[in-house]
């Protein structure tokens, strides 16, 4: 197991490059993106996407960083919902775009920046959170309090 320094912080617009290179490899580790052309596609649509939803608050990621290098990231779409009675409020996010960069992995990276997202999630009032998990991720969102229901995972907080 490598030993290594790292620090977590809240992403600002200034990091999109570093949170579109990330997704990409992720999308090309599901087999996702399969060309140059799709890849410049999703590059170029993720990054009006980010510009906006991260300068009004409708996407939050946080990011480790090593040596000022990103080596991992986490995402989570805010949107809100009817209030119905687990959630009086209707304030939900989406857990997304978990990534890890391989040589990185299995030092609880994506542990911190998970634990990072509910303590947004505590200090804003979202009251669901949920996300559609990975296999490799499963362990790690159920000792975090994670139920599946139905094809989802979800966390009432």
């Amino acid at each position: 197991m490598m030993n290594f320094e790292f620090n977590i912080r809240k992403a600002t617009v200034q990091d999109i490059e570093e949170i579109i290179r990330l997704r990409l490899e992720l999308f090309k580790e599901l087999g996702e993106v399969q060309s140059e052309q799709e890849e410049a596609c999703v590059t170029t649509a993720t990054r009006k996407y980010l510009e906006e939803a991260l300068s009004n608050n409708e996407f939050i990621s946080f990011l480790a960083l090593s040596n000022d290098k990103v080596i991992s990231v986490s995402g989570m779409v805010l949107f809100k919902r009817p209030p119905y009675l687990d959630n009086l409020k209707g304030l939900e996010a989406y857990i997304m775009n978990m990534y890890t960069v391989p040589q990185y992995r299995g030092q609880g990276l994506a542990r911190k920046l998970l634990e990072n997202c509910i303590e947004e999630c505590k200090k804003i009032g979202v009251k669901r959170i949920w996300l559609h998990a990975s296999d490799d991720g499963i362990p790690l969102y159920k000792k975090l309090g994670f139920s599946f229901k139905d094809n989802e995972m979800e966390l009432f907080i």
